[in-house]
């Protein structure tokens, strides 16, 4: 099949359409006009915004994903066993559905799903209607989208619903045609007629019209299906290709298959070396009126010996067909057998097709029997018919122990009807055959003069008037037509009855409520051919089938020997036809059938042999048709495609150069002068030119060439799009010269491209999985797919993609592996060189790049360069330092040393490094599916399927000194097979099929220095397996499947709480992290109060959106994030995300506090910050009074009364009074002058002053501070700094119970309030010297009396100048 993405030949109304977001009106144009380029993409830019469906049918809706905060995650790689994938963005995007084939709507290479079908879509076309379109589409199935829909719907892009076509056909539909200037679509395919019809007779089958309603075409179909219409715009006509030979109105019928030849009583059946049971009967093959060959009673050979199986018939025939039907019979069967001719014995020559290859073949000697029991019977056409009296099948090899056959039926061409007793017709089920019915007192003569059997009715003449004698003539009239009936009538002498002969009467019944007679005297002496009717002949069908009656007529003359002897021979039926056959194309032309010009129909003036299979016609170039398919001409002067020249001698097949094609040819696509070819050839015929499946044909210079090396299967489409050709079909890969690929040559998912302009093969981007049969340009990035289109994913991918920093998706394609497993990988920093510092990706698993190149391997530069030669699969990575760990199941060479299932290679050194590998029971490589590296440590844990870590019995989890390469038995009691592990805690915890002490669990734990692995008590029946493990806060996140659905939950240490319930059975969680989050539509996250989500990889199958291959969960909703596709079209997995910061796990979760918390920080740190803006204020003075200071400081002028004091320094002071004396103020005198310059401070401030009484306490213990002592004098405070230094001594810090005494250096004036004044060499206590600018302490005030204040202290030293 062949879909052009070209406009039809014709447009004859305005057509609006969308372009680069236009709108554009082409213009009215006349039939046949020609069209600009912009109309012509115009025809079929069918609007993308009426193709979005209605909930109903398939509800597009774009969906609102969380977006990762890349910047923090850095690259990302996704790794796992798929063949394509795409970010999921819409929630009708394609996802796995177990359907055959899908109608799909492809938008910037992201797939959305139209509609499903269970069978597969086979062809579409579309015609418009008011501002919308009826897409058609056609195939073998009977439901669409769950509805009931038999082989062909419509789909609507306004309504935006699937509708059936009244109640559809009873059978396959192959091809579709849409003629939009009489809305008009043609319908080919493997039907009868519209189901449920009762008109089946006036479509005949393979053939029906849709023009709101179904209708008959008016030759009222073929008898074989069609398999492709094309229109040839050069003669506005229809051609009609596929396997028939006949119409339904008889006007074309195959004459070589039309008569069942009788093999009743009439033919003699006889067998040589037949089995001597009654398995040995010939007669077991034959049909009769009421049984049927049986597969249980079929005719043997004896075992082991070649024979023969013969019929000898009654009279002489031409056999021109014979259909066989082998036996299976205790593995019995015939193999190769030929047919001769009795008495010529002449080997007839036999052409038929091949069931392998689907190809005509020719034979004579050595014939060939299909031994497949899935086909029923194999039909051999006669090339050269003639005359014998008998056949005889010699079986000449067998399969299994001997031959044998289940069934013979033989045909003849001839309408030649003889008479006969026998009332069986000898024809099998589903054939229909002519037959004859006597009446009366009739016997069978064999006549020598004559040679031939023939039936004689003997009786009185007396009786004659009243005698009931009759013979019924019922012959199968495959055709109607015109037609002559000849009556055979034996001479009279060879059977002495020329005196009892007399006049008979044929009634001829040539169609409905129409006979005519006629009356033929008998009484002839020699064997006479009598004309007894010329016209028209109804054929035979379930509501008339002709009949010719013998009998007496009233007035026949009594014979004078009193005695009337009536003959019965046979009656042929001669066509009066052209000569013209008809085999597998017809041409139509609906214009002159619709002005009823004739002929409105008709085959090709030369025409391909019986038998043949037309499934693909090219009628682009001026009188020239390329004509492809599965047949053979008589001389071999060309096979599976050949020209068709109208007019060379008024229409010749021509052959191309090289004879044809060795197989098969299923499309042809013309693109200039050059001719595309697909199929299952792998040559020409005379086999100069190597093509493999596909080919061009130069139609100029008639020369075949290659494409490239071609492709490894067949190919059933072909699809131009602008300068690319997708080639569709059964196909894993592109070939090319000694299995070295290139990355452009890989071929994925069925399909593959070639460039016209480069002449290359390209690579397919995106991955569709499955054949296609068409794809419709929709817009500048849309178009419609369909096909057995099984899987589609935005990005073709073999395992291995990485997204970068701005959300590019970069695919990997590892191209000699079509079934390639990433299984694990991981971003390495190649620092090892000055100057360098590159990113290296590494990846393990099932894979082969190039013969040096498998399984583990380093892409750098864009090269990718294998690590050892390891023989299995790499399931796990780690790094420690620049120590590549690798784990899995494989043994071999790993560079200088020998590895079972587990090495390290140092990635600097590019070398390996001696370390005993895993072992099973019996020394076999163990398996390593997990590697724990602990932070700042060279002790690794290895967990698998294992039960030996070199020679040391450590089974499932054992850990390895990374320096000392050494293992060491982690704990006992644990078997089965570890799947995940993390440290949570100081616990190190396990999941996968485990068992402690022989018993199932579902996690397994080992608490700090435990010697033993425990488990909590969790309902292992319930959950199944556990597959994935994450550290959580203070808890265990832990994901597992069983038998019924999905699970994820957390284990706090005392009770298990599953999170979520949508999980399906086919749940297969192989990987849990945590990811930062920059946005999302919903404000939820996980764990609750962080910045994160949680991202599942694996296989995930989400209740809504079916099954993903990562998905972000957070903490309430699932949100997929990627869809996978294996190259079956099954969903595929990731196996592990890569990321190339350091993050994902609970040490890197980005936490935010509760609400009310931030309402409280919020508060605080508002408060902090205006402590700090005193702060600053204070650190400010400090700062300008420590730069201010000298080293001789000048004097001073004395502080004033009228000068406002700084509000910053008195505050300051007041606290540091307070402090001073704690709860007691000062008394006496100090305590009344503090009074007294607050009251003076008030009074600056505008406050009223107040009345203050002074209560003086005698305070004279040295012990009690400063404060104590304060109310007394001076010289007091003075006694008791001395007193209290000394007894704590002299490095106890300065403080009001340990202060100490200093003596100026210079004098100091106060400039602020709350400093201290003083002259040179007074004494001044210190009592705090916290501050390196800034002392407090007391000095006498001149009466006696201490007062206190702040001084610089660089004007002060210990002892006195």
């Amino acid at each position: 099949m062949v879909t052009h993405l070209f406009c039809p030949f014709y447009l004859s109304f305005p057509v609006h359409c969308v372009l680069e977001r236009r709108i554009t009106l082409c213009s009215v144009l006349p039939l046949n006009a020609t069209m600009s380029r912009k109309c012509t993409l115009a025809w079929y830019l069918i609007p993308v915004s009426v193709l979005l469906l209605s909930t109903h049918h398939a509800s597009a809706t774009p969906f609102s994903q969380p977006t990762l905060h890349l910047d923090i995650v850095g690259q990302l790689g996704l790794a796992g066993d798929f063949a394509g994938l795409s970010p999921y963005v819409d929630t009708q995007q394609f996802n796995y559905n177990g359907a055959v084939s899908s109608l799909v709507l492809s938008n910037n290479n992201t797939f959305l799903n139209l509609a499903t079908a269970n069978g597969p879509i086979l062809a579409t076309c579309h015609l418009s209607t008011q501002d919308a379109w009826d897409i058609y589409v056609g195939g073998n199935f009977t439901l669409l989208n769950n509805t009931a829909m038999s082989y062909i719907a419509r789909w609507n892009t306004q309504t935006q619903t699937l509708s059936a076509l009244d109640q559809g056909l009873d059978g396959p539909v192959q091809t579709l045609y849409c003629d939009e200037q009489t809305k008009t679509v043609y319908v080919g395919g493997d039907f009868i007629a519209p189901a449920h019809t009762t008109t089946a007779s006036d479509y005949g089958g393979g053939v029906a019209l849709w023009t709101g309603v179904w209708a008959p075409l008016p030759w009222k179909g073929f008898n074989g299906p069609v398999y492709t219409i094309t229109q040839n715009p050069n003669t506005n006509t229809l051609l009609l290709g596929g396997r028939f030979d006949a119409t339904g109105d008889g006007k074309y019928f195959n004459a070589n298959s039309s008569q069942s030849v009788s093999l009743g009583a009439s033919t003699t059946l006889n067998a040589g070396n037949g089995a001597f049971s009654h398995l040995g009967n010939p007669g077991n093959v034959v049909c009769t009126n009421t049984t049927l060959p049986s597969s249980e009673s079929p005719w043997l050979l004896q075992t082991g010996v070649p024979g023969y199986w013969e019929a000898v018939f009654a009279y002489a025939l031409q056999p021109s067909m014979f259909r066989l039907s082998n036996t299976h019979y205790q593995d019995k069967g015939t193999n190769v057998f030929n047919i001769i001719a009795l008495g010529s014995n002449e080997i007839l020559q036999l052409s038929y097709i091949d069931p392998e290859t689907q190809q005509m073949t020719v034979c004579s000697e050595e014939c060939h029997l299909s031994n497949d029991p899935n086909i029923l019977s194999q039909d051999f056409t006669v090339l050269s018919p003639i005359y014998t009296t008998g056949i005889r099948i010699n079986i000449n090899s067998w399969y299994g122990s001997g031959g044998g056959l289940e069934g013979v039926e033989i045909f003849q061409s001839d309408i030649a009807l003889h008479a006969h007793l026998d009332t069986s017709n000898g024809a099998c089920g589903g054939v229909s055959s002519s037959s004859t019915t006597a009446t009366g007192t009739w016997v069978e003569k064999y006549v020598y003069g004559t040679y031939q059997n023939f039936l004689t009715s003997t009786f009185p003449a007396s009786s004659l008037p009243n005698n009931n004698a009759s013979i019924t003539y019922t012959p199968y009239i495959p055709a109607q037509g015109q037609y002559t009936v000849y009556a055979n009538t034996p001479g009279c002498v060879g059977s002495s009855t020329c005196n009892q002969r007399t006049q008979v009467q044929f009634t001829i019944n040539t169609a409905i409520n129409n006979s005519t007679r006629v009356i033929v005297d008998q009484a002839v002496t020699q064997d006479t051919r009598t004309a007894i009717y010329s016209g028209f002949l109804s054929a035979t069908s379930s509501a008339f089938q002709p009949t010719i009656v013998l009998d007496v007529p009233t007035d026949a003359t009594a014979p004078i020997s009193g005695t009337v002897s009536l003959v019965a021979a046979s009656l042929e039926f001669i066509i009066n036809s052209t000569g013209i056959t008809l085999s597998s194309i017809l041409e139509y032309s609906p214009q002159n059938y619709s002005t009823n010009i004739t002929p409105a129909w008709r085959p090709l003036n030369q025409q391909l042999m019986y038998g043949s299979t037309v499934r693909a016609i090219d009628a682009s170039q001026e009188n020239q048709l390329y004509i492809a398919g599965q047949f053979v001409s008589l001389n071999d002067t060309y096979r599976n495609i050949v020209g068709y020249n109208y007019q060379s001698g008024g229409g010749q097949l021509v052959p191309l150069s090289g004879s044809g094609l060795n197989n098969n040819v299923s499309s042809l696509l013309m693109v200039g002068s050059n001719l595309y070819v697909g199929g299952s050839f792998n040559s020409t015929i005379s086999g100069n030119e190597p093509l493999n499946r596909v080919a061009s044909y130069d139609t100029v210079k008639n020369q075949w060439s290659g494409l490239s090396m071609g492709l490894d299967g067949s190919v059933d489409t072909i699809i131009a799009s602008g300068n690319t050709l997708t080639f569709s079909g059964n196909l894993a890969r592109t070939s090319t010269p000694n299995s070295t690929l290139t990355r452009a040559t890989i071929t994925i998912g069925n399909n593959v491209l070639w460039d016209t302009t480069t002449h290359q093969w390209v690579e397919t981007s995106p991955l569709v999985v499955g054949s296609i049969r068409s794809i419709v340009p929709l817009g500048a990035s849309q178009q419609l797919w369909a096909g057995s289109i099984r899987g589609a994913q935005k990005y073709s991918a073999k395992g291995l993609l990485s997204i970068d920093g701005q959300n590019q998706w970069t695919p990997y394609l590892l191209d000699m592996d079509t079934e390639a497993v990433i299984n694990t990988g991981l971003f390495w920093k190649n620092t090892s060189h000055p100057g360098e510092d590159q990113t290296v990706i590494i990846v393990g698993g099932r894979f082969t790049i190039s013969d040096s190149i498998m399984n583990l391997a380093m892409y750098q530069n864009g090269v990718w360069r294998g690590i050892g030669q390891l023989q299995g699969q790499v399931l796990t990575l780690a790094l420690v330092e620049n120590k590549l760990l690798v784990g899995g199941e494989f043994s071999g060479t790993f560079l200088h040393s020998q590895s079972k299932s587990f090495a390290i290679y140092d990635l600097v050194q590019q070398t390996s490094l001696d370390v005993n590998g895993v072992n099973d029971v019996n020394g076999h490589p163990g398996r390593v599916n997990a590697i724990q590296v602990q932070d700042n440590s060279p002790i690794i844990y290895v967990a698998g399927n294992f039960t030996f870590a070199g020679s040391l019995d450590c089974a499932s989890v054992c850990s390895l000194n990374t320096n000392t390469l050494q293992w060491d038995r982690v704990a006992r009691g644990l078997n089965g097979e570890v799947y995940g592990l993390t440290v949570s805690n100081g616990d190190l915890v396990a999941v996968g099929a485990l068992h402690i002490n022989h018993q199932p669990v579902y996690i397994a734990q080992l608490h700090g220095q435990d010697s033993e692995w425990t488990s909590p008590t969790l309902p292992v029946d319930d959950l199944g397996t556990s597959t994935a493990v994450l550290s959580m806060p203070n808890q265990l996140l832990i994901a597992g499947s069983n038998a019924a659905s999905g699970h994820l939950g957390t284990w706090d240490g005392h009770q298990y709480t599953s999170l979520v319930s949508n999980l399906g059975p086919s749940t297969d969680i192989r990987q849990l992290l945590y990811v930062p989050i920059l946005d999302s539509p919903k404000s939820d996250r996980f764990p609750a109060n962080s910045e994160d989500m949680l991202m599942a990889v694996g296989n995930i199958e989400i209740e809504v959106y079916g099954n993903v291959s990562a998905a972000l969960y957070d903490g309430s909703s699932w949100y997929p994030y990627v869809l996978t596709t294996k190259n079956d079209g099954t969903p595929g997995k990731i196996r592990q995300l890569l990321h190339a910061s350091p993050c994902c796990t609970v040490s890197n979760i980005t936490r935010h506090l509760p609400v009310p918390a931030v309402i409280l920080i919020s508060i605080a740190i508002s408060l902090g910050i205006i402590f700090l803006l005193v702060l600053a204020g204070l650190f400010f003075v400090f700062i300008r009074r420590h730069h201010a200071a000298k080293d001789d400081p000048e004097p001073m002028p004395p502080w004033a009364s009228g000068r406002r004091a700084s509000k910053l320094i008195s505050m300051l002071d007041t606290a540091q009074l307070s402090a001073l004396g704690g709860m007691a103020a000062y008394e006496g005198e100090a305590a009344a002058t503090h009074e007294k310059s607050y009251q003076d401070n008030k009074a600056m401030l505008g406050v009223p002053p107040k009345i203050y009484t002074s209560h003086a306490t005698d305070r004279t213990d040295p012990t009690t501070g400063l404060a104590a002592t304060a109310a007394a004098s001076f010289g007091a405070m003075v006694s008791a700094a001395i007193a209290n230094r000394e007894s704590r001594g002299a490095d106890a810090p300065v403080s009001e119970e340990c202060p100490q005494l200093v003596y100026a250096k210079y004098p100091f004036e106060a400039k602020e309030y709350g400093e201290l004044s003083f002259g040179a060499d007074e004494a001044i206590i210190v009592t705090d010297m916290n501050d390196s600018v800034w002392w407090m302490g007391y000095k006498d005030d001149g009466y006696g009396k201490p007062t206190s204040g702040l001084f610089p202290s660089n004007y002060v030293s210990s002892t006195r100048t």
